[in-house]
């Protein structure tokens, strides 16, 4: 499996789709997968992605290089349905970024992260999955865990931050106007390479103000944890501020941030000001910050952000993916005696020990006579999700009593992801009918207890299973 990620971005076009597909490559990343980060763009990002292993190509007119066997992520306003189609004809599994529903899609999974995404109007597709909805904002990795901002009771330090590369040469008319009109707050000011009017922006600066150049993720999230309020462009930094809490007043920039821009307003989480070129915009940002300067109101902005935006998303984008590629490409089925050390290896996880009535490690020449019994006993059905030369889990049901009863376990490499659901409605159908089925869970093992439920088990009873506390759920 590759997974190779086609994006652009650069002075010309702006870093949006770049900062978005970093995301992706991060989360990939910490599913311990090496992603291919192809950019149609220009040097100017190179000092962007310094830690990570990217080209710079113009992939629209060379798709050589996709195989059969790829995933493939595509986060494009230049593509046309054409390279849409070719890619997913020749790829495993194709997931495509959707702002406005630009294109109808081939075969794929197709990803909109804008908040109240799901209430779009996208067409209804067998072949299609859709991840839309705030619950799949892809944030970059800085922000996964990132806390709140502390709401203070005045507001002192103020960000200005106007995307990758201030197109409408707002920063430094911002500036003037903050240096005129509220000379007391210190202004952090967020400067990329790509900017044309650095000169310009230096000209302005005073001792309240601080120019941050070309700023790392981390470089960022320290930033925006020092600030009571930002004034922001409104693309993909918007969702930065909004999983931080900060109350933002926001700028329409270019035409497609309109989406984006009236869904931060209907969770009333930004305060916009108007487009780049209103006749009345600094007016405008003017009463909004008068507005904020409320603390009860800054502290209403923090919440709704907060609420809306997790930072989970890109974790949740890629579980979805690594998911129905596994699903795709693996195979469910009854054991057979090559199986013997690998379903060793996975009862002798620590965490699988952990949850067993019997945690005490299992030593190898026990295994294999157990194995060897089980693999003739017409009282127990034993079923494995097999990807390529792994056990991904492994499923048993033992039929001796008066209804079946389950014992599931996953390999660690595959948690986390969505499988074991799939692996228990397969067991289940593979099963046959049965009036109910049992499961046995230690009252400690608070995961099991709320993926059970979550597959329409329910609590029976309390029981003592060989001196461990347990529950007894029912699925009928």
């Amino acid at each position: 499996m590759r997974i190779i990620i086609l994006t652009e971005g650069g002075k010309n076009i702006g870093l949006g789709h770049i900062t978005r597909c970093k995301s992706i490559y991060e989360a990939f990343n910490y599913r311990n997968f090496q992603p291919k980060l192809i950019i149609n763009g220009d040097n100017s990002i190179k000092t962007i992605f310094s830690d990570i292993d990217f080209e710079i190509k113009n992939w629209l007119n060379d798709l050589s290089f996709i195989k059969p066997d790829d995933i493939v992520i595509i986060d494009s306003y230049l593509a046309n349905i054409e390279i849409y189609e070719k890619i997913s004809n020749n790829s495993s599994l194709t997931i495509y970024f959707d702002d406005n529903i630009r294109l109808t899609y081939p075969k794929g999974i197709v990803v909109n992260g804008l908040i109240n995404a799901e209430e779009f109007n996208y067409p209804k597709d067998d072949k299609i999955k859709y991840l839309l909805g705030s619950e799949f904002s892809p944030l970059r990795s800085e922000f996964w865990n990132c806390n709140a901002i502390t709401i203070n009771d005045s507001i002192e330090n103020i960000l200005i931050t106007t995307g990758g590369n201030d197109i409408r040469n707002l920063t430094p008319k911002l500036l003037n106007f903050l240096n005129n009109n509220f000379k007391e707050f210190k202004k952090k000011i967020i400067i990329a390479d790509s900017f044309n009017n650095i000169s310009e922006i230096e000209s302005l600066k005073n001792d309240n103000c601080e120019l941050f150049y070309s700023p790392n993720s981390k470089e960022i999230l320290e930033i925006m944890e020092n600030v009571d309020l930002a004034i922001s462009s409104s693309g993909q930094t918007l969702y930065e501020l909004a999983c931080l809490g900060i109350p933002t007043i926001s700028i329409g920039i270019i035409d497609n941030q309109k989406d984006n821009i009236n869904n931060f307003q209907k969770i009333e989480f930004i305060e916009y000001a108007g487009c780049w070129n209103d006749k009345n915009l600094l007016n405008n940002i003017s009463d909004k910050i008068k507005l904020l300067q409320n603390k009860k109101n800054r502290e209403i902005k923090k919440i709704n952000g907060t609420e809306a935006i997790n930072g989970k998303g890109s974790l949740n984008i890629v579980k979805n993916i690594l998911n129905e590629y596994y699903i795709k490409h693996s195979k469910f089925r009854e054991i057979n005696e090559a199986d013997c050390l690998k379903i060793f290896e996975l009862a002798n996880d620590e965490d699988v020990r952990k949850s067993s009535f019997n945690s005490e490690k299992i030593e190898l020449i026990e295994h294999k006579k157990w194995f060897k019994n089980i693999l003739k006993n017409k009282l127990v059905k034993f079923l494995v999700l097999e990807y390529e030369n792994d056990i991904i889990g492994q499923l048993r049901f033992d039929l001796d009593e008066e209804y079946p009863v389950i014992s599931i376990s996953l390999n660690k490499k595959y948690r986390g992801l969505g499988l074991s659901k799939y692996i228990l409605s397969k067991g289940i159908e593979y099963l046959g009918e049965f009036d109910k089925i049992v499961a046995y869970i230690k009252k400690e093992n608070v995961k099991s207890i709320s993926f059970f439920k979550s597959m329409g088990f329910k609590l029976d009873q309390e029981i003592i299973i060989k001196n461990c506390e347990a529950l007894k759920f029912i699925k009928s």
